[in-house]
């Protein structure tokens, strides 16, 4: 009896062992791969599959509009490209992901010269975190997103970046979550966006706010009755040639901006897509789509600004 006692026992350990290993196992797989975050999101998440992209159903009354081009595919290690930026001395693109990678590539998007990991911890604690990218200088990129604060990476002497420093945003009302960064050179001065409002906050290379860029009074006479710009979702941003350039998700629709003066010019994008980023070089704006793990890679598409 006493042995039969002490089989049962061990077998019911054994039985715990497997079910604690199993469970241990879902919530690895569920928490730790593209597989898991997924089904996670899909679950928990905002479903983002209904959002509007035709220009033309946007608040504003458009007149002007460029056709998207489907011009690259994106190497396989780039899952969900979320900011992008273009590094001028490396003659190569800087593009960070949703799993806040850092990833530079050639500028015909065929290779991958250097693979930087932004944050380390499990993949859906890392997910969404980083949104943005901006290059400061032939060595340094700023990256930001749900942190709610400019991240500055330097190039180090391997391929890749290394953390420089940390700026903390003071001076800002809104809810210090950025879609986009750009830096502009000439200035010092650094312009973050986000996907609540179309407006673009201007901060000096302290993180001190300086002061913001709104359009109400430049887009009154083209506003839509009835309808609002916050419906607007600014989800990139890029300085180049003194323009910034700010792309919104919802209504594919580019503002140009003189951040001196203000709007410049308004392009409807006429066969776009979920765009989240934008870099902008020689006349051509460079424009990735967000995609879920399991949807078929979308191209980098391309837009003629001239």
């Amino acid at each position: 009896m006493i042995s039969g006692r002490l089989n049962k026992s061990r077998r019911a350990v054994a039985g715990a062992s497997i079910a604690c290993a199993a469970i241990a196992g879902i919530a690895l797989l569920l928490t730790n791969s593209r597989l898991g975050v997924y089904i996670l999101l899909d679950y928990f998440g905002n479903d983002e599959s209904g959002i509007v992209t035709d220009p033309a159903s946007g608040p504003l009354v458009i007149s002007e509009f460029t056709t998207a081009v489907a011009a690259y595919a994106l190497p396989p290690q780039i899952d969900q490209p979320s900011g992008m930026t273009y590094l001028e001395a490396d003659r190569a693109f800087a593009i960070v992901t949703d799993q806040a990678e850092l990833f530079v590539v050639s500028d015909d998007f065929t290779t991958v010269l250097s693979a930087t990991a932004l944050a380390g911890g499990l993949l859906v604690t890392r997910q969404g975190l980083m949104e943005a990218a901006g290059s400061i200088d032939g060595q340094r990129i700023a990256v930001s997103g749900e942190t709610g604060r400019i991240d500055v990476w330097r190039k180090g002497a391997e391929p890749g970046f290394s953390p420089e420093a940390m700026i903390e945003l003071s001076g800002f009302a809104g809810e210090g979550e950025f879609s986009g960064i750009a830096h502009n050179p000439q200035t010092g001065e650094y312009y973050l966006s986000s996907d609540e409002t179309l407006t673009i906050a201007v901060a000096d290379a302290t993180g001190r706010l300086l002061r913001e860029l709104t359009f109400e009074d430049d887009l009154r006479g083209r506003l839509k009755p009835g309808r609002s710009l916050s419906e607007y979702e600014l989800s990139g941003l890029d300085y180049t040639d003194e323009r910034l350039f700010a792309v919104s998700e919802t209504y594919n629709t580019l503002f140009i901006i003189d951040p001196e003066r203000g709007l410049v010019r308004i392009l409807g994008i006429e066969n776009g897509g979920q765009i989240s980023a934008i870099a902008v070089r020689d006349g051509t704006a460079y424009l990735p789509l967000d995609h879920n793990y399991v949807d078929e890679r979308p191209p980098l598409l391309t837009v003629t600004l001239d």
